[in-house]
């Protein structure tokens, strides 16, 4: 051992999954190409929310979860945005739940249009009556799946960026069924 603190700010833990020193080129691409998709995302997120107030177009069902998926979308891609992992605090903490609150609630729109789509094509019902329902799963889904890493303390720097820590492996793969499996995390 080279008598190093792993935990200490002067060590920058950004490029972990390589255990190579921190200005190892790959993490330096890693950071990059997140940082360009995160800005392309966010662009483009941008240009839909103002298309969307231009033309006016939210007053149908369809046309609000759009929307609510845009806006989704354009925090989550702030996360990506953000920079780089930091050391671990609190900072780290909020950049690796706001990433999974935001990642897991585009997932969410993205799923509840599509069972949107399934009941008013397939089963020919109207669908505005679960408008207020949609908001309480894809907004409060999330929060509860963001926030339990964070209550058990599981987040901190995780190779490129700050996420689940390699610690807590299983809520990487599991969130659901890791408080019921895993209460040691």
């Amino acid at each position: 051992m080279d008598g190093t603190n792993p935990k200490s700010p002067n060590n920058d833990s950004r490029c972990v999954f390589f255990n190579t020193d921190s200005d190892d080129y790959r993490c330096m691409v890693i950071l990059k190409v997140k940082r360009a998709t995160g800005t392309f995302s966010l662009i483009g997120c941008f240009f839909m929310l103002f298309v969307i107030w231009l033309l006016r177009r939210h007053h149908s069902l369809a046309q609000k979860m759009i929307l609510s998926l845009t806006v989704a979308a354009f925090f989550d891609s702030i996360a990506y945005v953000m920079g780089e992992s930091h050391p671990e605090g609190s900072l780290c903490d909020f950049q690796a739940w706001w990433l999974t609150y935001f990642d897991w609630s585009a997932l969410a729109w993205v799923c509840l249009i599509t069972f949107n789509l399934y009941l008013n094509l397939v089963r020919e019902k109207l669908t505005s009556r679960y408008h207020m329902w949609y908001h309480v799963i894809a907004w409060g889904v999330p929060l509860v799946m963001a926030s339990l890493p964070l209550v058990q303390g599981c987040y901190g720097p995780a190779g490129a960026w700050c996420w689940i820590t390699d610690d807590h492996v299983a809520w990487r793969f599991g969130i659901w069924y890791v408080p019921l499996f895993c209460s040691s995390c």
